[in-house]
């Protein structure tokens, strides 16, 4: 009985670890806190009603906006990763919004905010600019004389396994995926996100192999990845 006991331990200690060194994006984790203090409210998405935000670090955020005609220098703005349509609102507009559509605008800027723990601006770039044929934006996370790094956020209905009582309750979960260029050719790639399948990809480059932290790539994936795109670039 006390061997059993133990062993169950030792398995919930390995469990609570895992879940404490898994990486959490931070738009993932605003999105999180919104469903945890949702408080019962809902958006209506279809037939479902739908818990936490599809809108990057919530709505109404202060950035720019510039497409091919005009622009628009810190408004406010709210960008959906469900739909990548963008919505802004114009200080004369009395509170109403404008809507984007995907292709209809260049480029943005999200501004740091400290309320949704956004520490710094954020670029987003529209895909066919970088030779993607995705309608998606990607964040431009590390610039660089050879190779870049990018961020595509989107987000699904997901099922809410902590009320399976209700069928038509759904979440909105937002996933974020990296992507790179390289001078050397216009396209776009996404990125596997392991140490062996990165160090493969840039093997042409340069020998990674002994330089990627494998649990840094876990623990902090962002940093590490920001890391290894400036080791690529020297």
């Amino acid at each position: 009985m006390k061997t059993i006991l133990v062993s169950v331990l030792i398995l919930y200690s390995l469990k609570s670890f895992s879940q404490q060194a898994a990486y959490f994006d931070p738009a993932q984790a605003y999105n999180k806190l919104v469903i945890e203090k949702g408080n019962g409210s809902y958006t209506r998405v279809n037939n479902y009603k739908v818990t936490g935000t599809s809108f990057l670090y919530g709505e109404k955020n202060k950035g720019d906006i510039f497409s091919k005609t005009e622009k628009g220098l810190d408004i406010l703005l709210s960008y959906d990763t469900y739909n990548q349509n963008i919505y802004f609102f114009p200080t004369a507009s009395g509170g109403v919004s404008f809507t984007k559509e995907p292709s209809t605008v260049d480029s943005f800027t999200i501004k740091k905010n400290s309320n949704t723990s956004l520490e710094e601006d954020i670029l987003f770039v529209y895909g066919s600019i970088l030779g993607s044929s995705e309608k998606s934006y990607f964040q431009v996370v590390s610039n660089g004389k050879r190779v870049n790094l990018y961020k595509k956020y989107s987000s699904e209905l997901g099922l809410v396994t902590t009320n399976i009582m209700q069928s038509d309750l759904r979440q909105f979960n937002i996933f974020a995926d990296y992507y790179y260029t390289d001078s050397t050719n216009k396209s776009i790639k996404k990125l596997k996100l392991s140490a062996r399948n990165i160090a493969k990809e840039f093997a042409t480059i340069k020998d990674l192999s002994s330089f990627i932290n494998s649990d840094e790539l876990t623990v902090n994936k962002e940093k590490e990845l920001s890391r290894i795109f400036e080791e690529l670039n020297k």
